[in-house]
């Protein structure tokens, strides 16, 4: 941050306006989701190709991610507000793709793009808007914005199919893009916290990663990163499709609260990272995703459709305890002129996991489904013990640099 701008005291209207911002995003990326069981159906789809409708929001947000933060770095943070607009514009391309089914996967990557541009320059904006010391605050302020949209998406497009609503596959979106362009409006006058720089743009991937820290990187923040959306992806999309038939008539509205009780799980959990401790989060965040998978596989395998929703809380809340230690982690240890390529490499690192619908219908055709999600959750486990003996090697506070402290 220049030195010129002074952090704005938590509570101010920008950081409040910012958040709403990052709200909306996460909101428009799941006004879709529990309407997935009726994409099926309309486009006579199978499982990997209705997944596929999930997943590929995944391509356009690892393209934006690679520049986006590097580019307000350079630029300045402002940045986002045009990528809030572009976010609602993608909810209006998702109307014409009910009847498309590759309209409705280039909406997706649209939304991956904005929403990558959205989220990962929002995040260094918030951090300097809260100055330094606030590192935990604003990552937490993040996590709870954030999911807070990713949940009320599907619930509120659940319910207003559920109770009757005029075209289910129209009016969700067009709310989303008026709410957007409206958060876009209260955030304008917010200030730049970011001074331009003169220097040429590089469009070279910028991760932002300083010397210091790469081997605690490597070992410790990089494994644990891909199943920050590994853990939910499987709430808000794979679970309630699998389970689908055994609620015949309520599909729509049981996928609603999966995906909303991924979200909330997140919520009642943001607070993990204060009590036990940035690098702690992290072993904790594995273990409770683990737990997730364990009672979705139950779900699927026996029927039950009620011992889905606690897996949901549970997936969700090991996604927002893995968010909230790594982004106090990166918001300490990132210098000044690269703090959005910090950023931008956290969700770089963590989007990829939302391919796990995927991944496991894919298995799914070479062994059974409860096959499928029995491989990956041992896959989870393994991740959890390696990263939990590496935290235990760690100071109580901080990481391995001797310039840098982690608080909780």
């Amino acid at each position: 941050m220049s030195k010129e701008q002074p952090p704005f005291a938590r509570g101010s209207g920008p950081v409040f306006a910012l958040a709403l911002a990052l709200f909306v995003v996460g909101y428009g990326t799941n006004v879709s989701t529990p309407f997935l069981v009726r994409y099926k159906e309309r486009l006579d789809l199978g499982d990997s190709a209705t997944m596929l409708i999930f997943v590929v929001y995944v391509i356009g947000i690892m393209s934006t991610l690679l520049i986006a933060g590097p580019l307000s770095d350079r630029f300045g943070r402002r940045l986002c507000l045009p990528f809030i607009l572009l976010s609602g514009f993608a909810s209006l391309i998702t109307i014409a793709g009910r009847d498309s089914f590759l309209l409705l996967l280039l909406a997706r990557v649209l939304l991956g793009v904005v929403s990558g541009g959205a989220l990962a320059i929002g995040t260094a904006w918030l951090q300097e808007l809260m100055g330094r010391g606030n590192e935990l605050r604003a990552a937490l302020m993040t996590t709870v914005a954030a999911y807070g949209g990713f949940g009320f998406g599907p619930i509120a497009s659940a319910l207003y199919e559920h109770v009757g609503g005029k075209a289910p596959l129209v009016v969700p979106f067009v709310v989303h893009a008026g709410v957007a362009v409206v958060s876009a409006a209260l955030l304008y006058p917010a200030p730049e916290t970011k001074h331009r720089s003169h220097e040429r743009p590089s469009f070279r991937p910028e991760f932002g990663v300083p010397a210091a820290t790469r081997r605690f990187f490597v070992r410790i923040i990089l494994p644990a990163s891909i199943w920050v959306f590994a853990f939910p992806s499987t709430g808000f999309a794979l679970f309630p499709l699998l389970i689908s038939s055994a609620v015949p008539g309520f599909d729509v509205l049981v996928a609603g609260f999966a995906g909303t009780l991924t979200a909330w799980g997140g919520l009642m959990s943001r607070s993990i990272a204060a009590r036990v401790g940035a690098n702690r989060s992290l072993s904790v965040g594995l273990s409770i995703g683990v737990a997730g998978y364990l009672f979705g596989g139950i779900a699927i395998a026996s029927g039950w459709w009620v011992v889905l929703l606690p897996g949901a809380v549970l997936v969700g809340a090991a996604s927002a305890t893995l968010t909230a230690g790594i982004l106090t982690v990166f918001g300490e240890m990132a210098e000044d002129d690269s703090r959005g390529a910090l950023s931008s490499t956290f969700y770089l690192l963590a989007y990829p996991g939302m391919t796990m619908p995927v991944i496991v219908t894919g298995l799914a055709t070479f062994m059974s489904t409860g096959g499928a999600l029995a491989l990956v959750t041992t896959l989870a486990i393994a991740t959890a013990v390696v990263v939990s003996r590496r935290v235990q090697t760690l100071p109580e506070s901080g990481i391995e640099a001797p310039s840098i402290t982690v608080t909780s």
